[in-house]
């Protein structure tokens, strides 16, 4: 049995998002991969986006940080 745990949080203070991000940093030293040898690999993700849909500007969002456990090929 595999449990996964999603979350995708909008912050309006960019300190909170960070703090969470951290402590998704922390947890995910904890995740596992998923058949990491097969076609269907699955693999953990964190990551930390601007995200400008609030703004007239219609600017794309922005990847700040980002963390997987996928191996670089």
């Amino acid at each position: 049995m595999i449990y996964q745990v999603r979350a995708n949080l909008f912050f309006d203070k960019e300190d909170e998002a960070r703090d969470f991000y951290h402590d998704c940093e922390l947890a995910f030293a904890k995740g596992i991969s998923v058949n990491p040898d097969s076609e269907n690999a699955e693999f953990s993700t964190i990551e930390l986006i601007d995200n400008h849909h609030d703004d007239d500007s219609h600017q794309p969002c922005e990847l700040e940080l980002s963390e997987t456990n996928q191996p670089h090929i």
